[in-house]
């Protein structure tokens, strides 16, 4: 596992967030997007996601997250289980625990990193 950039603060409500993640797999840039593939964890924090960039499917291998969307749903989830996250989505990302996640990610417009 690599350290990664840190969260933007201005997103951060609570805790400060390291991070880190390991790429087991990369597309090839095309006109349509690129693909990863890895593991990502984070210690303890609570963000603001706005507008989302990419389109991400997760599995939690450790810890949990509780995700609450504007008008108030929240869920929970905890080790082994999976969801996704749109491209677009705004909500809160509450993780009150360190936590390691499986990711695959599509990302339409490349943000570089």
């Amino acid at each position: 596992m690599s350290p990664w950039e840190p969260i933007a603060h201005d997103n951060v409500l609570k805790g400060r967030p390291r991070q880190r993640r390991h790429r087991f797999f990369v597309s090839d840039r095309t006109a349509a997007g690129q693909v990863r593939v890895g593991i990502w964890e984070a210690t303890a924090h609570t963000e603001m996601l706005e507008n989302y960039p990419k389109d991400e499917f997760m599995n939690v291998i450790e810890g949990s997250v509780t995700i609450v969307e504007p008008y108030g749903r929240m869920e929970i989830f905890i080790k082994a289980d999976s969801f996704s996250m749109p491209c677009g989505f705004t909500g809160l990302w509450q993780q009150d625990e360190p936590m390691k996640k499986y990711f695959m990610v599509f990302d339409a417009f490349l943000s570089g990193d």
